[in-house]
Order: C-alpha cells, then structure tokens, then sequence
C-alpha cells in the first residue's frame, strides 16, 4: 500500500462517513461475510447517501486502551456467527469518530467510534478482498485488494 493510496482513502472514508451512526447489517449468503449501514442522522433535512462496509474478512471490535492492533488474520479471535452478531448489534446507532489504516503495509481498517470502541477489519489476503466501503450505488469506494493494495475510487477518477 502506497502512502499516497493510504492517505487519500483515509480523507475519504473519514468525509464520507464521520458522524454517521451505524444503522443496520445485512447477513451473508454464508457465515462470514456481512454489511454494514451507517446513516448521518443528524442531518435529516437532506437526504443523505446510504454508507455501506462489506466484510469479508476477519474482524474484532477493540476498546480505546488497545494501541497494538492484529496484523493477520490468525490473530483475531474465532467467534461463532451469533457471538460475532451479538457484537455489532451492541454498537447499533454508535457514532464514527474517525476511520483510520493502521498499518503501513496492509489496509487494516479501524473504525474508532464515540463509546471509544474500535472496528478492526483485517485488510491482508491473498487472494480475496477484505472489506468494501462507500456510498450505495454511488461512484466513491474504497476497496481493500487482494494482497496488500487499496482501491479509491473518487468522482475526480471517473473524469480522468
């Protein structure tokens, strides 16, 4: 992952979902993977664009106090479907803080809320991508690629 990849997909997840709440999930075809909703609630006079965060690796959800985070799958804990459930729903409605890569080779996702919990996405696979996120339908996405490289996609990419 190129510092410049890692710095424009941080400005953007962070314009494009800071503030919002996480509003749903959506279950999988199988076990693993899922979605995610989040939804900027606090400006309900404007339609604002559904957010979306496709995981399709593994993830844990962290308190504050942790400073040193997993850097490969096999270091997050395995929970069962329900347990894994059980954990996202306890953080519906929570606000995002901040959306950070945390790593300086692999696009480990942290998403830092307001209750000072954090959502960490393993972004490191050989051959799949981890995590998808942006807008519903719409042209700003940033995707975690199958080894250690981001997607960006931006409307200033769809006119180049």
């Amino acid at each position: 992952m190129e510092t410049k990849d890692k710095v424009q997909a941080e400005t953007l997840l962070n314009h494009l979902f800071r503030g919002s709440q996480l509003d749903g999930v959506q279950f999988g075809v199988s076990p693993g993977p899922f979605r995610l909703s989040f939804f900027h609630y606090k400006n309900t006079d404007v339609e604002d664009a559904q957010l979306f965060l496709n995981i399709e690796s593994k993830w844990c959800l962290l308190s504050s106090n942790v400073k040193q985070y997993p850097s490969k799958e096999d270091e997050i804990e395995d929970l069962s479907e329900e347990e894994n459930y059980l954990q996202i729903i306890r953080m519906r409605r929570q606000v995002v803080e901040k959306i950070e890569l945390v790593d300086e080779h692999a696009p480990h996702l942290l998403i830092r809320f307001e209750n000072e919990y954090s959502l960490f996405i393993n972004g490191y696979h050989d051959e799949f991508e981890c995590w998808q996120a942006g807008i519903d339908g719409d042209s700003e996405l940033v995707i975690a690629l199958p080894g250690k490289d981001l997607a960006i996609w931006t409307p200033d990419h769809i006119t180049e």
